[in-house]
């Protein structure tokens, strides 16, 4: 017996004697109009014995007419039958349904709330803004738009320049990213420069405190001091000062990827599986009937619920058949798909480390163009701040 005939015996199954002068008719018939029997038993001459799911014994019917045999039904198992023994015990069917509603009930609840990626502010700070924004322990799930809650928190918080809120069963994950500060002293007089952390081309410099070393147009590398801590004067002597100040510069950022004209594309069947498993602190465990020799797409909804500090998902699985077909591309679709997914880098990867960052425009460059499909490198040109305090020893 596999596995799929495991869940039909959790499900309901049936053992079913036939009598009758045609019994290898009658289990012909069955395999004819796709009727799943299992545990074939040869009792005696004229009597078979199988088990067989409650959803294809009504199936038999036809059948049976067709070969004039008798059906006894010799034994019942399955989770149906079980309800369905206690269905005029109202008390256990109302605890058990208050069970489960309750385990839902707790699950559309925040339990618990952790902040990610905060490196100067305190994470109470922004637990603190996040209740404030609405989102807190004991906060039901339902209605809680994000997109609102990160523009509320960005407003309390403005050192924060990126904020990303997922939300995993009871738990909510907040990632944030800070915006990147001068690490100035703690004495307001501490002596210092502004040196780069990056390299580009100089766009922009405004001085607070101190003397500005290279120009507008410049192109600076990695270390040079953008912004001096000191003031020049011609008929002072020159102070040493803490420098201060905004340096905006223009920087590259480049994508790049092989493409080829061939790709694979899923075509699907129609055909679908379903199983049933459990998820105990990020293990994940299901009942695996599947063809290893075919392909499924898996879809999952789960539910989770916290028990002594643990987190137990109760998941639900949908296997989607399909099959691997070669396809054809343009180069225009490769252009398109190129731009795509390097959109998906910028944002995720780039723009969120770039201090008040934003593209002012992007170079799409194709090369090693041959039969077999092309290289795609697209530049982006960001404007962004930079500038990092470092003290003079």
């Amino acid at each position: 017996m596999d596995l799929e005939e495991g869940i039909k015996r959790i499900n309901g199954t049936i053992l079913v004697e036939i009598q009758g002068f045609f019994t290898e008719r009658y289990i012909n018939l069955c395999r004819i109009n796709n009727v799943k029997i299992w545990n074939i038993q040869n009792i005696s001459g004229g009597i078979i014995r199988f088990n067989i799911a409650i959803k294809d014994f009504k199936k038999l019917k036809s059948i049976t007419k067709k070969t004039k045999c008798k059906v006894k039904i010799l034994g019942k198992k399955g989770i149906y039958f079980k309800c369905f023994k206690y269905r005029k015990r109202r008390i256990v069917i109302l605890l058990l349904a208050s069970f489960i509603f309750l385990c839902f009930l707790s699950n559309s609840f925040i339990w618990k709330v952790h902040v990610t990626g905060n490196e100067y502010l305190k994470e109470s700070d922004i637990i603190e803004s996040l209740k404030e924004s609405g989102v807190y322990v004991g906060r039901s799930k339902i209605g809680l738009k994000t997109k609102k809650v990160i523009n509320n928190l960005r407003v309390l918080q403005p050192d924060i320049s990126w904020v990303g809120i997922d939300i995993e069963g009871t738990n909510v994950i907040v990632n944030v990213v800070e915006k990147t500060k001068l690490k100035e002293n703690i004495n307001i007089n501490g002596i210092g420069d502004i040196v780069s952390n990056k390299c580009g081309i100089i766009q922009k410099i405004t001085v607070e405190n101190g003397t500005a070393i290279p120009s507008v147009g410049d192109y600076i590398e990695e270390g040079r001091i953008l912004i001096e801590g000191k003031i020049y004067s011609n008929t002072l002597e020159t102070k040493d000062v803490c420098a201060k100040g905004i340096v905006t510069i223009k920087s590259d950022y480049e994508f790049k990827k092989q493409y080829s004209y061939k790709v694979q594309e899923k075509e699907y069947t129609g055909k679908t599986k379903y199983s049933i498993g459990f998820t105990l602190n990020d293990k994940e465990n299901y009942i695996n009937y599947l063809d290893k020799s075919l392909t499924y797409d898996i879809i999952k909804k789960d539910s989770k619920i916290e028990l002594f500090g643990n987190t137990i998902s109760f998941d639900l699985y949908k296997f989607n058949l399909y099959n691997n077909t070669e396809k054809l591309i343009t180069k225009e679709d490769i252009l398109q798909i190129a731009q795509d997914e390097s959109n998906i880098y910028i944002q995720n990867e780039i723009l969120p480390g770039c201090r008040n960052g934003y593209i002012e425009y992007i170079d799409v460059v194709v090369e090693d163009e041959n039969e077999e499909g092309l290289t795609v490198k697209i530049i982006y040109h960001i404007i962004e701040e930079i500038g990092q305090f470092k003290e003079r020893i």
